[in-house]
């Protein structure tokens, strides 16, 4: 079926006003109102109305965008500028510390030298001290002959060294070493295992074995 330009534009207005009335537009009652030979211009000033709402909404839009670029720019200067202060009172931080470490050193090179080594063991017997709960005499408390393997991973945690033994009634070694009284001299305890189960053991903070 052929239809004129006529036709044509009826059902592209009609088209247009069963959108508005789906949108719920309160200009589709005004449409309905209206005689047909003015509903074209009306058709054409709905699109004007429109666009320039649509503009509106763009430059408001813009608008944000740039409330939004200015706000960001300010939190970036400031972000620099606490940055720039941390920076200086860590600076301020380390020379004072420095400045407090250097008034408990003994001046005397003799003196000077025995609290470097004493500085140095308690630094190792700390870094010793953590490492597992092998360290506390508590923890040893706990370990008892034929205790599983798998328990006494779990009551002393990992051993510093675990070494297989030529005694035929020992097959594995765990050994648990460390200063844990910062004197320089490294404590040593061990569980002896023999089919996953504990056969004998010393507590590094005891002296003999069970």
């Amino acid at each position: 079926m052929n239809l004129t330009p006529t036709e044509l534009d009826h059902i592209e207005i009609e088209r247009f006003v069963n959108s508005m009335q789906r949108l719920k537009l309160p200009f589709y009652s005004i449409f309905k109102k209206v005689s047909d030979t003015s509903k074209g211009s009306l058709f054409i000033l709905t699109l004007f109305l429109f666009s320039h709402h649509s503009a509106e909404a763009s430059e408001d839009q813009q608008e944000k965008i740039e409330s939004l670029e200015k706000r960001i720019s300010a939190l970036e200067v400031e972000n620099a500028r606490l940055s720039s202060r941390v920076s200086e009172l860590e600076k301020t931080d380390k020379i004072k510390n420095k400045s407090e470490f250097s008034s408990i050193v003994p001046r005397d090179e003799i003196e000077k030298k025995k609290f470097f080594d004493t500085f140095r063991r308690e630094i190792k017997s700390s870094e010793d001290m953590s490492r597992g709960p092998w360290t506390k005499v508590e923890s040893w408390e706990k370990i008892r002959k034929r205790m599983s393997e798998y328990g006494v991973r779990l009551a002393l945690g990992r051993p510093t060294r675990i070494k297989p033994s030529a005694n035929p009634k020992i097959e594995t070694i765990y050994f648990y070493i460390g200063d844990l009284n910062a004197d320089g001299v490294d404590e040593e305890g061990y569980v002896n295992l023999k089919d996953k189960r504990v056969v004998s053991f010393k507590s590094p903070h005891q002296q003999g074995s069970e």
